[in-house]
């Protein structure tokens, strides 16, 4: 009974979240921009109604993090919660790499689902963890810390380190850019090189558009078999595992076995199955020399 009450509560939360996304263009009016500021990197914007704060990257109105005001721990944007099937997947990660720290939302319900993780996040721009730590109750910790920096150096960095990763979350993608050095054959296969035996990758990209078959022909050329968790917003996550992934059935156990302390964070379980991806045939990866993923994105 409860957790059929979980389950409608977190359903209900879900539509008001999703409602409250596709009318956000018309709903101006009832918004406020309660902070702004440019950074060396782009025009940082934060945002807020009475439902929810939210930033973004004034390029073309990409929306980067957004928290619920009246509970920020539940994770209000669908691609958040699909991020943590890494933890389905390798529910034994101790510790973890995040690149890309938008509003710090990942990493802080990474540590309400298991405070004894160890997250290393890299950001690029400094004036992104001030803002989330400003309006977004990001906290860094003795086991939560932040580098600032270019996310493929650093794993450059901590590869030479011969540090090790059971889990890797990407989330260094913009709605409207990409980084071309942080999508090639090249990145994924360094991203790779530091995951520990078991580890997983889960990368937040795009499930549709030019460019969706050429990142998973990339992943796939690195990785073998891949999944994805999609969502009705046009994100996917990539699933991959350094020795392989868990098979379904295992996935669903884990899930199980994590389903209260993932509720902490607002999660259903539906919203982590990952199915498997087909092999993108006729799609070249994207590599060092070849890298248009911009061209592509825009077409």
């Amino acid at each position: 009974m409860r957790s059929d009450r979980r389950r409608g509560i977190v359903a209900a939360l879900t539509v008001m979240l999703a409602l409250a996304a596709c009318t956000r263009g018309g709903m101006a009016e009832t918004e406020r921009i309660v902070h702004r500021e440019k950074s060396l990197y782009r025009d940082i914007i934060v945002t807020e109604n009475s439902e929810y704060r939210c930033m973004s990257f004034a390029r073309r109105n990409g929306m980067q993090s957004c928290i619920l005001r009246a509970n920020p721990q539940l994770l209000a944007v669908p691609y958040t919660r699909a991020a943590l099937v890494g933890l389905v997947a390798n529910p034994e990660a101790r510790r973890v790499l995040i690149i890309g720290l938008g509003g710090g939302v990942i990493p802080m319900a990474m540590r309400r689902i298991d405070p004894t993780l160890r997250i290393d996040v890299v950001e690029l721009d400094p004036a992104v963890l001030g803002v989330a730590k400003r309006y977004f109750n990001f906290r860094e910790d003795p086991r939560l810390r932040v580098a600032i920096g270019d996310g493929r150096v650093y794993v450059r960095r901590q590869a030479r380190k011969g540090m090790r990763y059971d889990l890797i979350v990407i989330d260094a993608y913009e709605r409207v850019y990409v980084p071309e050095h942080m999508v090639t054959r090249e990145f994924v296969a360094e991203v790779k090189s530091l995951l520990a035996p078991g580890g997983v990758i889960a990368s937040n990209t795009f499930a549709r558009g030019p460019l969706a078959p050429y990142e998973a022909s990339t992943y796939q050329s690195v990785f073998g078999e891949t999944r994805n968790v999609e969502m009705t917003i046009g994100s996917r996550i990539i699933l991959a595992g350094r020795d392989g992934l868990p098979s379904p059935s295992a996935m669903r156990r884990n899930a199980a076995a994590l389903e209260n302390r993932l509720w902490r964070v607002g999660i259903q379980l539906p919203e982590l199955e990952a199915t498997t991806q087909p092999r993108a045939i006729g799609y070249r990866p994207l590599t060092d020399q070849y890298s248009p993923a911009n061209l592509l994105f825009e077409q």
